[in-house]
């Protein structure tokens, strides 16, 4: 009896700690959202500052939801701080990353209003399962398609979601395959969920890599970007559909022999894509169209409309009442976003501190000879950024590393768009290859197999051959003048 009390104690406590815990968490997120907005309208007004302690909060009261790859990338950002205040680096380095932090958390806390109302609307469900639910000749393209859109939408998130969706199906018809029809078709599946979503660094506006790509490089603009962007992530989606077909082809006398997964779906579901697909284009027209009309950043103008979008995708779908919810999801969910916030944040300050510790001006001496040879220094770049992604550095680090060196160097004919460029195919190549990289981890979590197994063996081949094809076009696009 005494001890069943004492449980029940427990459980209150808990219980009593998460109710306090979850909306001081939530109120912080908040105020690094406000805090976001506020140094894009005033940008000298040193707002960042005073907001990057609330963030600390935050990541206190979160710490039990802090992955490994969190805390590692965090003890790294207070080694760097250290090195970087041992060398007695000037107060501006310190507040310009606090921006950084600020910015990154707000970028990711107005994403996760978005997620929230997506995840609540039945219409995005409804279009998961129907792309996941395709027959075999239409799976890799509906599957690619779905990662890409979702992961566009959602970021680390809509992967999440459509492996969810994938894995729900896998398991609702185990009954029916052997053991080697289903490790075949989850390997199918979710390589060509992550092939898809690995491409979306090219382009989105809503995710953190162009953002800090445009943070980084001077005069990069999203608009100029993105085409070049779109067209690059259409090319990989090409590549990955001749992989998927070659690896998977049978013969005629073999085709037919397994079932095709089946499902109980409304007849209004393949207008539930296009649904999903028109909220990305009218919230990016939003952006864009904002960004143009007003003397604000576009990221800026970005964490501001994302969230006041989804709260008018929510009201509008559910009415007014459901905004009151969509809060008290937001504060339930609030602490859950730790291991993000930690990895992203951390990767952003390291990126620019590291600059004041890491020797960049005699990287740049050493390597001045690049100066005068820009078709060499983009596939060095991207070479770079996917080896060093293979030994575990995160692309945001390298990418903004990287950038400032060659921003240093001054290299003649490399424009800001093929730098831009460059570094986003590197990014993207690694994502769903490197065995570190937060979005493979991710990825083994949900779908039960090693990082190891998904990033290399699952997609090692596509990820040498994106890379290669990267390198060449980018790099003959600088040397034909078009870049």
């Amino acid at each position: 009896m005494a001890l069943e009390k004492r449980v029940q104690m427990s459980a209150i406590d808990v219980l009593k700690r998460s109710a306090v815990r979850n909306p001081v968490a939530a109120v912080c997120l908040m105020i690094c959202l406000g805090g976001g907005i506020a140094q894009g309208v005033f940008p000298g007004s040193g707002v960042s500052a005073a907001v990057v302690p609330f963030f600390g909060i935050y990541l206190v009261i979160a710490f039990r939801n802090i992955a490994r790859v969190g805390w590692v990338l965090l003890f790294f950002s207070f080694a760097i701080a250290g090195l970087a205040l041992a060398d007695g680096i000037e107060a501006r380095i310190f507040a310009e990353a606090a921006g950084r932090v600020v910015f990154l958390s707000a970028l990711l806390t107005a994403v996760a209003f978005l997620r929230i109302a997506a995840t609540q609307d039945p219409v995005v469900e409804v279009a998961g399962e129907f792309l996941t639910l395709q027959p075999p000749t239409r799976r890799y393209a509906s599957l690619g398609a779905g990662g890409h859109l979702f992961g566009v939408l959602l970021n680390l998130g809509g992967l999440g979601v459509m492996l969810e969706v994938i894995m729900k199906g896998l398991e609702a018809h185990r009954h029916e395959m052997d053991d080697v029809v289903y490790e075949a078709r989850k390997r199918r599946m979710v390589s060509a969920c992550m092939r898809g979503f690995s491409s979306i660094a090219f382009w989105t506006p809503f995710g953190v890599a162009l953002n800090l790509m445009i943070l980084t490089i001077p005069d990069l603009e999203w608009a100029h970007l993105a085409p070049f962007g779109i067209a690059l992530a259409g090319v990989l989606f090409l590549v990955g559909w001749l992989f998927d077909t070659v690896e998977w082809w049978r013969p005629p006398s073999a085709r037919g022999r397994v079932a095709a997964l089946t499902g109980d779906l409304p007849g209004w579901a393949h207008w539930s894509v296009v649904i999903v697909a028109g909220h990305i284009l009218i919230l990016g027209g939003a952006v864009v169209a904002l960004d143009r009309a007003t003397e604000y950043s576009f990221q800026t103008v970005l964490i501001a409309i994302v969230p006041v979008y989804a709260l008018l995708w929510l009201g509008l779908r559910k009415g007014t009442g459901s905004i009151p919810d969509m809060s008290r999801r937001f504060v339930t969910q609030a602490p859950g976003f730790a291991t993000e916030m930690s990895v992203i944040a951390s990767a952003g300050f390291i990126g620019l501190v590291a600059l004041e510790v890491v020797p960049v001006e005699w990287i740049a001496d050493h390597l001045g000879w690049i100066a005068t040879r820009p078709v060499l220094t983009v596939v060095l770049l991207i070479m770079t950024v996917f080896l060093t992604g293979l030994l575990g550095v995160h692309p945001m680090i390298s990418v903004v590393l990287l950038a400032e060196v060659v921003n240093r160097i001054g290299v003649d004919g490399l424009s800001p768009l093929a730098l831009g460029l460059a570094l986003a195919g590197g990014w993207s190549s690694i994502i769903c290859m490197g065995p570190a990289i937060t979005a493979v981890v991710y990825a083994s979590s949900i779908v039960g197999e090693r990082p190891l197994t998904i990033g290399l063996r699952w997609n090692g081949l596509f990820g040498l051959a994106s890379i290669l094809l990267i390198a060449l076009i980018v790099a003959g696009g600088v040397a034909a003048g078009l870049l």
